[in-house]
């Protein structure tokens, strides 16, 4: 019988110990592809992803101090992901200490970096139906995330108008798939619904081969999989990401979701006025 800890050893080789991307889309064709599914089932046009992150319940790790202590109160890495339309994963990363906050959890990654660096060979803005404007390629995230021309969240709560309730609302729906991920997820691999008595390497390797299985049993048995009606998890292990308090974005990044919410609000008038 082969050691358990070769076992570990031989998969952190395989999976760079933090960082896996799965299938993420690499060129411009493929990046639309995953945009067509978005606008085919939630009528976000130009959506790329829905993007979130989860804290991974883990061990207090020997020697490490208080860098894998939340702000939930317990030790954790941070499970980073996006997700298309099929509840699939593009792309995940997770390993970060889990008392990273601020929006900090994506640009610490090698996603954010590509990101930031813009080498995710994106496709170019392009036209909507009905609009001469160009609009980007944009990933949706939550309150989690800083706003960027790429990536857009929805708008604070408090003062909304009905223009902006409209495209909160579109947004909230294309982002559900990676909520709706992570919740299936913790569902069938209950593994990650409990703190994971391992130290930091080990309980992500763990949960990037859980992410790997959700994939293949989608590919496999996609109904049956994501129509599983287990138990709740329990929601003080498996977390979402403190939200951000970086308000500095940028007026080009804040004018892209303005736009968006134009567009979406001028569908929602044609729709109405057609009945």
């Amino acid at each position: 019988m082969v050691p358990a800890t070769k076992i570990f050893s031989y998969l952190s080789d395989i999976f760079c110990i933090r960082i896996l991307l799965f299938q993420m889309p690499s060129t411009s064709d493929e990046w639309k592809a995953i945009a067509h599914d978005f606008r085919t089932k939630f009528k976000f046009w130009n959506c790329i992803g829905a993007i979130d992150g989860k804290h991974i319940a883990i061990r207090n790790p020997a020697h490490a101090g208080s860098i894998y202590y939340n702000y939930m109160g317990f030790f954790s890495v941070v499970l980073l992901a996006v997700v298309n339309a099929n509840k699939e994963f593009l792309m995940v990363d997770v390993g970060i200490n889990g008392r990273i906050s601020d929006g900090g959890v994506l640009f610490h990654s090698k996603f954010g970096e590509l990101f930031q660096e813009e080498k995710l060979n994106l496709p170019p803005p392009s036209p909507l139906p009905n609009c001469s404007e160009n609009f980007p390629f944009v990933f949706v995230g939550d309150e989690a995330f800083a706003l960027h021309t790429n990536l857009i969240k929805p708008y604070a709560q408090k003062n909304l108008n009905e223009e902006k309730t409209i495209f909160n609302k579109r947004l909230s729906a294309a982002r559900s798939v990676v909520e709706n991920a992570f919740g299936i997820l913790a569902s069938r691999f209950r593994v990650l619904g409990t703190t994971i008595n391992l130290e930091p390497l080990k309980a992500s390797i763990i949960t990037l081969a859980c992410c790997y299985l959700h994939n293949f049993l989608i590919r496999e048995n996609e109904e049956s999989y994501l129509t599983f009606s287990g138990e709740a998890v329990d929601r003080c292990t498996i977390v979402e990401l403190e939200r951000t308090k970086h308000r500095n974005a940028s007026t080009e990044a804040k004018n892209v979701r303005d736009q968006f919410c134009r567009y979406f609000c001028a569908e929602e008038r044609m729709v109405c006025d057609s009945v």
